[in-house]
């Protein structure tokens, strides 16, 4: 009776959404008054910056987290937070945070490779503008406008590590895209010495942290530390400037005031949990509503607060001023665990980095446009951004399971795809990659399935329930020893009765239509035994009628 009350928990969970969606209806549905005139949204536009985030994420929220007693609890009892942006198959539908687009319907090479796109990038004939910026330290990040009049944003990479960063950043944006994320049309651009051009009135924000007038002296001056090509030119990841109303940053922690469609709290949303899984793939250390964008945009005349993730200089094996350091994605900037460990230890225990760092006899890279990234110690369950993410502490079993079978659906090809948009000069740059980021893959889907009971596909005719287990189709686990036990359960006004328990090693099972004549419905608990493997999985559980599926639920 434990187990069963343990998952029927999430029936309160989802009466519990049904409610809060329902109020919501109500109020959207009643006159509007004052302030907000029908259909025009007002949304406060929320700025932030590194400090604030270093301060929210690894002061305010870790100082004072122990107050929050639903965290308290589940930290003291083993509670999961189950995510709050599923459907009833425990999927996570379309959003304005996430749109499923290679797991649902395979994009072409083409497509994997162009990512967002609008336009085919900056027009680079002629002068360019630069009519502002951010100028701190040797590496700035210039806004331009084009002969065409659009505005972009340029970033170039350090002079030691030439294509490092700029391929980082468009190839990440690729597969954010791909994976279903909103995401700024990026490309490299190529740009030839002599054309950029300071313009009128243009102002910089220099390291003091002040505005100041851009003259074409300053900019030569900048322009002296940027690398070039063989040619004489120089390489840039060009970023354009969303369209639409620019509301700044967005929180992984609670709600965004004014948007009617932001319903579930973020640290709530699988979608927004997954990033850590996502991100541990693709090495980002730098996960942050500093590295977020809200803008308000017209679609089908009507407006809707898209969230986009819009910075990637610190993906694979770049950080935003060089190659990566050994630490970041193992330890966080103010890890207090590992700082803990450190002092017990006397200092003598050495860290997984700290081992990976001598192993490698303290080389960043075989070449400096692919930086610091192998697979070496990494261990998908402990990835680490640079600053803690609240939204990544309530990570569950089900939310890497989802993100995992995404991952999955990227092949070899796919990869290579993708990573042909970072244009290195060097086919071996590109080859090294595409192997990391291959094994990567492989890596945090043998975790996540072996975490989670991994089984998916779920279809029913009324007569056989048929699935896949995805760790054997995958060749993770063997097929040899498996099998499954089965716990059907007649559920009839919120209560369930035990009806009928049974073993197979085949991934079906024969539904007896005596099953739901004493109910209105039939849930199966599906749990896995492996060979080698003393427990049985987490539970999966199937809701049917005599017709159809009505509900998939994995165990948190």
């Amino acid at each position: 009776m434990e187990m069963k009350e343990l998952i029927y928990m999430s029936e309160q969970v989802r009466l519990s959404k049904l409610l809060r969606l329902s109020l919501l209806a109500v109020l959207l549905s009643a006159p509007l008054g004052g302030g907000l005139a029908q259909g025009a949204l007002e949304i406060k536009a929320q700025e932030t910056s590194y400090y604030q985030d270093l301060f929210e994420q690894a002061g305010y929220y870790e100082g004072t987290s122990f107050l929050r007693l639903d965290r308290l609890y589940r930290a003291l009892f083993g509670k999961a937070a189950p995510a709050e942006d599923v459907n009833v198959y425990d999927e996570v539908p379309d959003s304005s945070f996430f749109t499923n687009r290679h797991s649902r319907s395979r994009l072409t090479s083409d497509q994997l490779k162009q990512g967002f796109r609008e336009n085919q990038g900056p027009q680079i004939s002629g002068a360019i503008q630069v009519v502002g910026g951010v100028f701190e330290g040797l590496q700035p990040v210039y806004e331009i406008k084009d002969s065409a009049g659009d505005r972009y944003l340029l970033r170039f990479d350090p002079s030691d590590s030439f294509e490092l960063v700029t391929g980082a950043e468009v190839i990440a944006s690729r597969f954010y895209y791909a994976l279903g994320y909103n995401v700024p049309q990026m490309t490299i651009v190529s740009i030839p010495s002599g054309s950029l051009a300071a313009a009128p009135g243009a102002k910089v924000t220099d390291d003091t942290g002040f505005a100041k007038d851009l003259t074409q002296e300053k900019l030569e001056e900048y322009l002296l530390f940027l690398p070039t090509d063989d040619q004489g030119n120089y390489r840039a990841s060009a970023t354009k400037i969303i369209t639409g109303q620019d509301k700044g940053s967005f929180d992984f922690l609670g709600k965004r005031r004014g948007d009617p469609q932001d319903a579930v709290d973020q640290e709530r949303r699988r979608s927004l949990r997954a990033l850590q899984v996502f991100s541990s793939w693709l090495n980002n250390t730098d996960v942050r509503p500093g590295t977020t964008e809200d803008v308000l945009v017209n679609e089908n005349g009507q407006e809707v607060l898209k969230h986009y993730l819009v910075s990637f200089s610190s993906a694979l094996g770049a950080a935003s001023k060089g190659p990566k350091p050994p630490m970041h994605g193992h330890e966080s900037l103010f890890d207090f665990r590992e700082v803990a460990k450190a002092f017990l230890t006397l200092g003598l225990w050495e860290k997984p980095w700290q081992r990976r760092w001598r192993e490698v006899g303290e080389k960043v890279s075989a070449s400096p446009a692919v930086g610091y990234f192998d697979n070496r110690y990494f261990d998908p369950g402990q990835f680490k951004t640079q600053l803690q993410n609240y939204a990544f502490k309530d990570v569950t079993r089900a939310d890497g399971f989802w993100a995992a079978k995404i991952i999955r659906t990227f092949s070899d090809e796919d990869l290579r795809a993708l990573v042909e948009a970072g244009a290195y000069s060097n086919p071996a740059d590109a080859q090294t990659l595409t192997k990391i980021l291959a094994d990567r893959r492989d890596i945090l889907a043998r975790h996540w399935f072996r975490e989670a009971n991994p089984l998916d596909n779920f279809e029913s005719d009324g007569s056989v329930l048929t699935f896949k287990d995805l760790a054997v189709d995958e060749g993770f686990l063997p097929a040899e020893g498996t099998s499954y036990t089965f716990e059907v359960l007649a559920v009839e006004n919120g209560r369930a009765r035990s009806i009928a328990s049974l073993e197979s090693a085949q991934t079906n099972l024969r539904l007896d239509a005596a099953w739901f004549t004493s109910a209105s419905q039939v849930h199966v608990l599906i749990r896995t035994r492996r060979p080698g493997m003393t427990q049985l999985s987490p539970v999966v559980r199937v809701e049917l009628d005599a017709k159809s599926i009505l509900g998939i639920v994995h165990e948190n």
